[in-house]
């Protein structure tokens, strides 16, 4: 039996009210029109089906933006939820489709309405897991795609997805800015001038990881070179502490 739509509402972040109603993380559900249910039978249930149109409309819109700025490397598909594990929340582990978190995209939304909580990794993951289907569509494979996801989202956002990929995501931060220099800013992901402006970044970085991918000795190498410069540099950081500490 069909009941009629409404928002879920919070009566105040102090109230605990929100807990009560729902569990506490789905707090970011607040304002979400919901489709009102009742199950008749021997236990009867009210289901709650949101509408997460808006979300939708978010992934649809910023695949648009990945498009036009991939277009100097080459065409990808238009957005299709079966590329993704699309999921309220993400989970902890994916293997086949890279996963889109619904509650990721009402952040975003959230933020672009003016609300209180700034979550600005979540346009970062939104991005990351695009950026992987996306590389997988152009030839890129296994923890290059992953890796080529990472770095798309870093250099549009300034921040790291977590996806364990540094010294990618370092090489991919060189080839647009170069050695020493800070993250420029672009703007917002959602501005297609923004991604006009990183077309020739994001095709140099593509053109690197497909480098990598024909020759993997290369790939290896230079891994293997970044990690020791590290190695040397946090050594040279720790010893340079320790001599102030002791003076």
């Amino acid at each position: 039996m069909y009941l009629g739509k409404r928002k879920i509402r919070s009566a105040g972040r102090n109230s605990g009210s929100i807990e009560v109603t729902l569990p506490a993380r789905l707090r970011l559900m607040e304002e979400v029109e919901c489709r009102f249910i009742v199950r008749d039978g021997p236990r009867p249930e009210i289901v709650l089906q949101p509408d997460l149109s808006a979300a939708q409309s978010l992934f649809c819109e910023l695949w648009e933006r990945l498009r036009l700025g991939l277009d100097g490397v080459g065409e990808i598909d238009e957005f299709s939820p079966a590329h993704f594990a699309l999921a309220l929340f993400l989970p902890p582990h994916w293997d086949e489709r890279p996963p889109l978190a619904y509650a990721d995209a009402l952040a975003v939304l959230r933020k672009q309405a003016g609300g209180e909580e700034h979550r600005p990794e979540a346009m970062t993951r939104v991005l990351a897991f695009m950026g992987v289907a996306a590389g997988r569509q152009l030839g890129l494979e296994g923890s290059l795609a992953i890796a080529f996801g990472d770095a798309v989202a870093y250099l549009m956002t300034g921040i790291p997805a977590g996806l364990g990929t540094d010294f990618e995501r370092g090489m991919a931060h060189r080839i647009c800015w170069g050695d020493g220099r800070a993250q420029q800013p672009l703007g917002s992901p959602l501005d297609s001038n923004v991604w006009r402006q990183a077309r020739s970044g994001l095709r140099g970085v593509y053109d690197q990881f497909c480098a990598w991918q024909e020759d993997p000795k290369v790939y290896s190498a230079d891994r293997g070179k970044w990690y020791r410069a590290l190695t040397v540099e946090m050594g040279m950081h720790i010893s340079s502490v320790e001599d102030h500490t002791g003076s």
